[in-house]
């Protein structure tokens, strides 16, 4: 490091000169040790301090006469060395410039979600037609940033919550046995939770989804990272926003698992393969219709505005004078399918209230291969039903001669709204386009070709009611239930209005509300770590948990067989979804329960009563989402082989949010050796009204009948 060093006037000028080296001056060489000009050179650095030999006047003087006698040339090599410098300085700032300009800064996530295209291509809902089935199980990772985004799907522009800035969120394809790995980055203004609707998470409850469940929502502004298998399941799934209302709003996408004979094990041959997402859109925000259908005296959910294919319709601006909208011209989205084949369509209701009624015009058969991840014996139908949360897997041959494109219509069936009718000239059908398309003749580009003609022959329904109960649906290869159930446990579920006139799902008097801060995994982990037995005794947890707000049903055995008389007494239908496992459909109607008996069962499911007829239990169909109809009943059963806590719940979301659900634990014995991640422990650590954001308001907001704001 260089030492500088100040004269002082009275300073030997002699000692600072010694030690420095060698100084040019005009043709002499003044050295270290020189004698000759050292007197001069000293005399001229005295002559320049401010103080030394004389007046000032004196100094001044000297100081002229030195300049007059000082050469031209350092002043002109100075001079030139400037010039050189400032040309430098300015040739590298301008190639900085030209440099940034040419390569600017990569845009933020944010950025790119804000900026990228709302609405996916056509081409996103088709697999992958080179899928390779029999590749080595691997890990899928997925990075995805939630984001706030306002969009128009049908042309009417209102608050959105999306993934990478587009809807329906990206599809997820895997093969059985692969590890699926998402990485999720909240950027959004409310906390959110991912639920992956079929997938069993055997070994990895926390990665359910389920907020105040199995974990603590991701605050804004949060991570975190889902990661689970996908071994012994294949069919079609989908994944949702699990905090409030938050997948009516955009929090949605498809997932499809492969299973390793696909290829070669097809009932009904196909060609191609794709997904087709059904959901009823509100144009009000889904926040504000939350919180209006959970205020006092405010008995019916709301009906939606309009239908939705693969997230588009077509609004007419005209009748919604007061909303924004756009006539962009937005094609509706199109199937274009090769003449003459089949073609696998994988129908998803990923809505929130609607019910839809599915057919292709003049196309009068739809078998049905897969329900709900479950294989099926091809079974016929000219038309789908399918209620919020399920799905169902179809071949359509394109084998009508004569047109070239036909009207694929999913229509809301308005009995299910329970009289109500649609507000502001909504639309209940969203239709798509089916083209038939040569390998001569490509559109890459459909504007501009005539729109569909044919006319629709769907029939008006009464009531709403699972296919299961018009139709038989053999699970192939067979899926025998147990014979014998371990326990029969009673359900009654329905609406009701209590205090301050607030109407709320019940099931057997116990309204569910989720503990966003201290999830139930969470609490029975930690019990269980201290021994409490009040967390593993078998039945009830009422001594864990308050009832009122979480009825927990605890099955301690190493795979008991589980029975649910679901009983509704409610006029409106009940889809309800067990989250982790698959359920038999034993037997369900009108009416009231008739009894064990009257299914050819011995009392509470303990056994056949003959023997030789076991029908009832030989191959029965088996799903994860099942409808009680309004007042109707249905007979469910499944094994309680997966360790955790499982919600089970209404999937008609406005009813989910009402308190219409209940919780299973399953398998303690195993949960013993769990430790919780600590990646899921540090999502609580979120103060609570972050946790809170986009979570249904608590009741106590509305007690008094006021309106203030919600927690």
């Amino acid at each position: 490091m260089a030492t500088y060093h100040l004269l002082s006037p009275t300073e030997n000028s002699h000692d600072v000169i010694e030690g420095r080296g060698s100084i040019t001056k005009g043709s002499q060489t003044i050295g270290a040790t020189g004698d000759v000009d050292r007197k001069e050179f000293a005399d001229e650095q005295d002559s320049m301090l401010p103080f030394g030999h004389g007046d000032i006047e004196s100094v001044t003087a000297a100081a002229q006469t030195n300049r007059q006698h000082r050469p031209w040339w350092p002043l002109a090599t100075f001079t030139l060395a400037s010039i050189g410098t400032i040309f430098c300085l300015t040739w590298l700032a301008l190639s900085l410039d030209v440099l940034g300009r040419s390569n600017p800064p990569d845009p933020s996530p944010l950025d790119v979600a804000l900026a990228a295209p709302l609405r996916r291509p056509d081409k996103d809902y088709v697999l992958d037609p080179g899928w390779d089935f029999g590749a080595p199980s691997q890990v899928r990772t997925y990075d995805w940033v939630i984001v706030d985004k306002e969009g128009g799907p049908d042309g009417i522009r209102k608050p959105m919550m999306t993934i990478d800035g587009q809807f329906p969120g990206p599809m997820i394809e895997v093969n059985e046995g692969d590890i699926v790995e998402v990485h999720v980055r909240n950027l959004a203004s409310n906390a959110t939770a991912i639920h992956w609707h079929g997938i069993f998470q055997n070994g990895s409850n926390w990665m359910d989804g389920a907020a105040g469940v199995t974990q603590c929502p991701i605050a804004p502004g949060a991570s975190y990272r889902y990661k689970f298998n996908v071994t012994g399941q294949a069919g079609t799934y989908f994944y949702h926003g699990h905090q409030g209302v938050q997948a009516l709003g955009g929090l949605v996408g498809p997932l499809v698992i492969h299973s390793r004979d696909e290829a070669t094990v097809q009932p009904i041959p196909y060609s191609s393969d794709r997904v087709v997402l059904l959901q009823d859109w509100y144009y009000d925000s889904d926040s504000e219709l939350m919180r209006d259908v959970l205020s006092p005296g405010v008995e019916d959910a709301p009906v939606p505005n309009t239908a939705l294919i693969n997230g588009v319709n077509q609004a007419v601006c005209a009748n919604h004078p007061g909303r924004p909208c756009s006539a962009t011209g937005e094609l509706l989205p199109t199937l274009e399918l090769a003449p003459g084949m089949g073609h696998r369509l994988r129908f998803l209701n990923v809505g929130g209230f609607a019910w839809f009624q599915v057919a292709v015009d003049e196309h009068n058969s739809l078998p049905i291969l897969e329900v709900d991840g479950t294989s099926v014996k091809p079974a016929p139908g000219s038309a789908l039903v399918i209620a919020p949360g399920q799905r169902y897997s179809t071949v359509l041959m394109t084998d009508r001669p004569g047109k070239e494109a036909f009207w694929l219509r999913a229509r809301m069936i308005t009995s299910c709204f329970v009289g109500q009718d649609f507000p502001e000239d909504g639309i209940d059908e969203a239709r798509a386009i089916v083209r038939y398309q040569t390998h001569t003749k490509r559109h890459d580009d459909d504007e501009g070709l005539p729109l569909p003609t044919t006319t629709s022959e769907l029939q008006y329904l009464p009531i709403c009611k699972d296919m299961s109960s018009t139709t038989s649906f053999s699970p192939s290869p067979a899926l025998p239930a147990p014979g014998y159930a371990d326990h029969s446990w009673y359900l009654r579920v329905n609406l009701a209005i209590g205090d301050w006139r607030l109407q709320r799902g019940i099931m057997n008097s116990s309204s569910f509300r989720p503990n966003l801060k201290s999830p139930t995994l969470h609490r029975v982990l930690d019990g269980i770590a201290q021994n409490n037995e009040s967390f593993t005794q078998n039945g009830v947890l009422d001594a864990a948990f308050d009832l009122a707000s979480e009825l927990v049903i605890s099955h301690n055995g190493a795979a008991e067989t589980v029975d649910i008389v679901l009983q509704n007494m409610d006029e409106n239908s009940h889809p309800f979804h067990l989250h982790g496992t698959q359920m038999w459909v034993l037997g369900a109607g009108h009416g009231y329960f008739p009894g064990y008996e009257a299914l050819g069962l011995q009392p509470e499911g303990k056994g056949l009563l003959d023997p030789a007829n076991s029908s009832v239990v030989d191959n029965p169909l088996k799903r994860d989402t099942v409808t009680a109809e309004g007042f109707g009943w249905v007979l469910l059963r499944f094994v309680a082989d997966n360790p955790g806590v499982w919600l089970f719940h209404c999937h008609v979301i406005w009813h989910s949010e009402a308190g219409m659900g209940m919780q299973f634990l399953s398998r303690v014995d195993i949960m013993r050796e769990w430790a919780l991640p600590e990646d899921a422990r540090l999502l609580c650590d979120a103060p609570e009204e972050e946790l809170r954001k986009g979570a249904s308001p608590k009741d106590e907001v509305f007690f008094g009948f006021g309106n203030g704001e919600g927690g």
